[in-house]
């Protein structure tokens, strides 16, 4: 499905009679429509949306090199992936190394770690990542050079937006900045993982109100399935079980064992 940014009647007509999309009369509306939804192509008709969208075309583009059975325009379809967990120490921090290891080399990817600790997270330490640059340096300016100044890069398609060894470099953070970082990342970048932590407050909610993909780390216990369950939303459960009875308190879920991660890039 794609999305028509165009408040011209005209426009609208010619897009529809080519083929199904949804429309948004303003870039506002855009920005709410795509957050509620993926769309394979955003067509703008008069809007500046370069710097938002990689995946837009002109709609002077879209109706010179589309048809209705046979489209020419290819987008990367961008993802940004949370990873989540009830509880600490079931291998979430694992997975996602795992994860981003598990694209084609071809896919730009950006691991976004908001597992934040004082003393260092975790993901800094697993792949042993300098001290610095971290996100906490990008906090005290929020501009986007700012943003791919702290970037570090761990091989030459994964770069890495670190958290900071200290909480206090990030206790101004607001989901504002979650919007902003989400917003450069989708610039330059195909994939985007958050390494999340286990808890849930309003950076978390943003993060995961603006992931295509949402998956919880669990090591299998009835106590993580019953907090799982107060979670609103569409989750695909990573099992790494140290509970074998799992399937009986997981049953309603989606799940998948750890085993089975690359299933995650066939959704």
């Amino acid at each position: 499905m794609n999305l028509l940014i165009s408040n011209n009647p005209k426009t609208i007509e010619a897009v529809k009679n080519r083929e199904p999309c949804d429309i948004a009369l303003s870039l506002e509306s855009a920005l709410i429509r795509v957050r509620q939804k993926k769309y394979d192509v955003i067509i703008n008709d008069g809007f500046d949306v370069s710097r938002i969208f990689d995946n837009a075309i002109n709609i002077k583009d879209y109706l010179k090199n589309t048809t209705i059975n046979d489209k020419k325009v290819k987008v990367i379809k961008q993802e940004i992936i949370s990873v989540w967990s009830v509880k600490g120490g079931v291998g979430k921090t694992t997975t996602v190394k795992r994860l981003m290891e598990m694209f084609d080399k071809n896919v730009k990817i950006l691991v976004i770690d908001f597992n934040f600790q004082d003393g260092g997270s975790d993901l800094s330490f697993l792949l042993d990542l300098p001290v610095i640059p971290h996100i906490g340096i990008y906090l005290k300016e929020k501009t986007k050079e700012s943003f791919f100044k702290n970037l570090i890069e761990y091989s030459p398609n994964i770069s890495i937006l670190q958290a900071p060894p200290k909480l206090s470099f990030i206790k101004d953070m607001t989901p504002g900045d979650v919007e902003n970082i989400i917003r450069f990342a989708r610039s330059s970048f195909d994939v985007i993982i958050f390494d999340l932590p286990n808890k849930v407050d309003e950076i978390v909610n943003t993060v995961l109100e603006n992931s295509t993909r949402k998956i919880i780390v669990s090591s299998g216990l009835v106590s993580e399935a019953r907090r799982i369950k107060e979670m609103n939303g569409d989750f695909l459960i990573v099992i790494n079980p140290s509970n074998r009875q799992w399937k009986l308190y997981y049953k309603d879920f989606s799940c998948i064992t750890i085993k089975e991660l690359e299933k995650v890039l066939e959704r």
